[in-house]
């Protein structure tokens, strides 16, 4: 992630114009403690950082160390949910930011944050991140599509995890703006300084803005890191937030221009009351004549599993 520098970069700049003076929570530090230290190195007061992996609590200290900053930043381990601060901050950082964005539990955590520990007009870094959806066209992409090796691991880690295999939410690289055949319709409007969990039902439209096949939908993020900056677009540039791919159709469902996509995106939390639980229904209309039904669920603790082409490829039964 320290690698994406548009990312990087945006967030090193809005937290060294909002730390200096101020007292800073960031959670989920890291390992790296980077926007920690980089509070402290700005000019925060106090600097607090949570970590919940142990390893990395302590790596993160060792960070802190190395800046020459442990006088104003102190590493904590644990959820952030179950920690006490000694007193309320003013600046509540973190990025705890999905491909779709409230997937890693943002909404939840952070609400939680802002209400015990961030003081009154107290500001937060991201600002604010809306999900966008789009019919897309992945044929050229579809040839190549595997799991890089480096996966693996991580692959074998979710299941695990969950104690048995299901159907992945799939970031697919290389998936842009050349694959979209719709505008991009805004969903899960996160206003970081001011959130609402619980369950939450965009209806939306997405018009068809040239022919294709509409092998699936795209979903990204558009992500504010501070109120007056721009938004960065996971679809339209590349960051470490790779856009996802809802598969739908194996050879594509034929859109004219003109077509409109009618959706309902559905947001509940899941069982753990942190991370949601994700649905898309809605019908493709040519004017007046439903051409297409679509029906997507992504529970957080897992779905069915082989249960479209794309995942059947991806995980071929042993012969």
């Amino acid at each position: 992630m320290i690698a994406d520098q548009l990312r990087t970069d945006a967030y090193r700049e809005a937290v060294r114009k909002l730390a200096p003076g101020r007292v800073v929570l960031d959670i989920g530090t890291g390992q790296d403690a980077i926007w920690a230290v980089t509070a402290a190195q700005a000019g925060a007061s106090r600097v607090y950082a949570i970590e919940v992996i142990p390893e990395a609590a302590k790596l993160a200290r060792e960070a802190v160390d190395r800046a020459g900053v442990a006088d104003r930043v102190t590493v904590l381990e644990g959820l952030s949910t179950d920690i006490e601060l000694p007193e309320r901050v003013d600046l509540l950082v973190s990025e705890i930011i999905g491909t779709i964005g409230g997937s890693e539990g943002a909404e939840a955590v952070l609400d939680d944050a802002r209400r015990r520990f961030l003081k009154p007009g107290g500001l937060s870094i991201p600002h604010r991140c809306v999900t966008t959806v789009a019919a897309v066209d992945v044929a050229e992409l579809m040839p190549e599509l595997a799991f890089a090796p480096i996966m693996a691991p991580y692959v074998e880690q979710v299941f695990a995890s969950v104690g048995r295999p299901f159907d992945l939410r799939l970031c697919l690289m290389g998936m842009g703006r050349d694959q979209l055949l719709s505008t991009q319709a805004e969903v899960e409007d996160l206003r970081f300084e001011d959130l609402r969990p619980g369950t939450t039902v965009d209806r939306v439209e997405s018009r068809v803005t040239r022919a294709g096949r509409m092998h699936g939908l795209g979903l990204g993020i558009r992500l504010w890191i501070t109120e007056d900056g721009a938004a960065i677009d996971s679809v339209a540039q590349w960051t470490n937030w790779a856009p996802v791919f809802v598969p739908l159709s194996d050879s594509g469902i034929e859109l004219a221009e003109g077509d409109v996509l009618a959706l309902e995106f559905t947001r509940k939390l899941s069982a753990d009351g942190v991370h949601p639980d994700y649905g898309i229904t809605g019908v493709v209309r040519r004017g007046e004549t439903v051409i297409a039904e679509i029906s997507w669920e992504s529970p957080h603790g897992g779905g069915g599993f082989r249960e479209n082409p794309v995942h059947r490829s991806l995980f071929p039964l042993p012969r």
